[in-house]
């Protein structure tokens, strides 16, 4: 009897611990040139995130629960790569700051998958290579060319030795990664020639019959994400040239309801908040109008953000105030600047477009120098990460007017005040502090300069602009 009461006790432990692994990740490494004590873990759509203590040596150990399998980002300071997690992987890993995805090393249960993405990301860049190169041929070239590449990443999962599950996993990532090349080539051509290629009436097709109710995909694939977004505007597009009296909303109402995967069915309804922007003088008609179609308690919830924010953010409306760090020195404060019409420029040192607007935006501050009603404003939305290089970029540029570093970044009171989602944003008020634009006035929009010269008069020097 005792035995058989120690076996079954034995029993019920092994049961216990097999329902312990299986139902979360065990994460254990060492972290080569290690900037801080801290690994952070999250999801690319920030639905998952842990934050998980490094010791000095570099070492880190942690157990923690997904709510599903899928790729996630690991990340320290500026370093990050991806990796695949299940509940009941065990993974060791070791890896280097200086090249996370090339240093990264994985031993244990789940290395075989993570593995084998390390080297179809490897073959990806080698089969790319010139970004140029590989767009900017004739489309039929362009469509032979990608169609070989699935076949060498085909022919590459072959030799993985992948489970059946994950096998599967890996065929839709090979196929949505060909779907967004075949995609972007027009995108990309045009970029790099600024000409417009031949591209047959029906190459787009496979696009407009995308699957919108892959749950797997969504929950893995960036390019399955950016492939629903694109289709939903061919669509629309396409029943604009039918039809020129259809509405985006009402579009959407029609295809939305094609969709039974809600998180897909929100993100479409979602691509329509653009509208609630104190930028369209009907925002408050068309808030209404996508209210009925949001179905998700947080995304109605962001909706009426928007509403609060365009509102907020409309012309003649005080704008939120501010006080920063000055690059000169000392602190700056809206406040301090009332009695002037104040432009003010949000930008960041790793924002392209803003760096891009800098010289026309150095013209209208020249063009405008002899005049003491208006001050120039530039506000850095960089991270405490960036502080240094917000400081040297500033000193190097040698970047003129009001220099300020919001002092949270994106989540200060004043930018979320103005919904700042997106960079670069601009904006101009009068003397009194209220809203002439909250956004849209780009320096190298011939319409800022007209707006400028109509409340503040014309500038001393005319540069030449576009």
């Amino acid at each position: 009897m005792k035995k058989l009461l120690t076996s079954l006790l034995l029993f019920i432990a092994i049961i216990g611990f097999g329902q312990t692994a299986s139902t979360e990740v065990k994460l254990t490494g060492t972290l080569i040139n290690p900037q801080s004590n801290e690994l952070v873990i999250y999801k690319f759509d920030k639905s998952f995130e842990i934050t998980i203590p490094v010791e000095r040596n570099g070492n880190f150990s942690a157990k923690f629960k997904i709510n599903e399998p899928g790729f996630y980002f690991i990340k320290q300071e500026k370093a990050y790569t991806n990796i695949f997690l299940r509940n009941g992987y065990n993974l060791k890993l070791n890896l280097d700051t200086k090249s996370f995805p090339n240093s990264i090393q994985y031993e244990g249960e789940g290395a075989v998958f993570n593995n084998y993405m390390k080297t179809k990301s490897a073959l990806n860049l080698k089969l790319v290579g010139d970004a140029k190169v590989f767009f900017v041929v004739p489309i039929e070239d362009f469509i032979k060319k990608i169609a070989a590449d699935s076949t060498e990443f085909f022919d590459q999962l072959r030799t993985a030795k992948l489970s059946k599950e994950d096998e599967q996993l890996a065929r839709k990532l090979i196929h949505y990664d060909y779907l967004l090349k075949r995609n972007n080539y027009r995108k990309f051509y045009v970029f790099h020639t600024k000409a417009e290629p031949f591209i047959p009436e029906n190459y787009l097709d496979p696009i407009r019959n995308l699957n919108m109710n892959d749950a797997e995909a969504y929950n893995n694939s960036m390019d399955y994400r950016y492939l629903i977004v694109d289709k939903w505007r061919l669509l629309d597009t396409d029943k604009k040239r039918k039809d020129s009296t259809s509405s985006t909303i009402d579009f959407t109402r029609e295809f939305a309801n094609t969709i039974t995967y809600e998180p897909v069915r929100d993100q479409i309804v979602r691509m329509l908040f653009n509208k609630v922007d104190a930028r369209n003088p009907v925002f408050e008609a068309e808030y209404l109008a996508i209210k009925p179609l949001v179905r998700v308690e947080k995304t109605k919830a962001e909706l009426d953000m928007r509403l609060a924010t365009a509102r907020s953010n409309s012309k003649g409306n005080v704008l939120a105030g501010f006080n920063y760090e000055n690059h000169a020195g000392g602190l700056t404060s809206l406040s301090s600047l009332k009695g002037k019409y104040v432009y003010i420029d949000i930008w960041a040192t790793w924002c392209g477009p803003c760096i891009k607007e800098f010289p026309e935006l150095k013209k209208l501050m020249d063009d405008y120098k002899g005049n003491a009603n208006i001050e120039f404003v530039c506000i850095s939305v960089d991270s405490k990460a960036d502080y240094e290089k917000w400081r040297s970029f500033v000193t190097e540029k040698q970047l003129d007017g009001i220099q300020l570093i919001s002092d949270k970044a994106l989540d200060s009171d004043f930018m979320k005040f103005l919904n700042v989602s997106l960079i670069p944003r601009n904006v101009l008020i009068d003397p009194q502090g209220n809203i002439i634009s909250s956004a849209g006035l780009r320096p190298s929009s011939a319409v800022t300069r007209e707006t400028l010269a109509k409340y503040i008069g014309a500038p001393v020097i005319k540069s030449t602009s576009k």
